[in-house]
């Protein structure tokens, strides 16, 4: 996938959760994980301009899921201190972005070898080539039109819930 495919289906993923995280959590937390789910969608490929990192390599492990999942840990729990497992959710969020990520680069024909250096096992499902243009304009528009409706929703239907008499 490209840029705007990979920010789509993170979003795609992303929206269901909004309504539950702002009734559990709080509306904030919520706004943070889908900064932190759509923001992360295209981190894996940092590597694409650095001559000394190879493509789809240390960048698209689950190592690198890993280590993104910490530091957006902590960084949830710096934006919204008052909410009690605000690290978890960031943690799981930016851990999930990175791996919607290499979930995307696996239905194209270059694949990924997600457990490098421990495990080489390259995995791809050979779907569609990333630069498939409408794949990836599909998902930003299902992406972006999921998470507005799931913001629109979380935000009104708790009025609109609310009987008047």
């Amino acid at each position: 996938m490209y840029r705007d495919g990979h920010s789509g289906f993170n979003a795609l993923l992303y929206a269901p959760f909004l309504p539950v995280v702002s009734r559990v959590w709080s509306l904030e937390l919520a706004l943070v994980g889908a900064l932190v789910a759509v923001g992360v969608a295209n981190l894996p490929d940092i590597d694409e301009p650095l001559p000394w990192i190879r493509h789809r390599g240390p960048t698209h492990t689950v190592w690198f899921a890993v280590l993104v999942g910490l530091v957006a840990g902590a960084g949830s729990a710096l934006a919204v201190p008052s909410t009690a497992g605000a690290f978890e959710f960031g943690f799981v969020v930016g851990t999930g972005g990175i791996l919607a990520h290499l979930a995307g680069d696996v239905v194209t024909p270059m694949g990924i070898s997600p457990f490098a250096p421990v495990w080489r096992v390259h995995v791809t499902l050979d779907w569609f080539k990333s630069k498939n243009g409408r794949i990836n304009r599909t998902f930003l528009r299902a992406g972006s039109a999921a998470l507005f409706a799931s913001l629109l929703l979380t935000v009104w239907l708790p009025t609109a819930a609310v009987p008047t008499g």
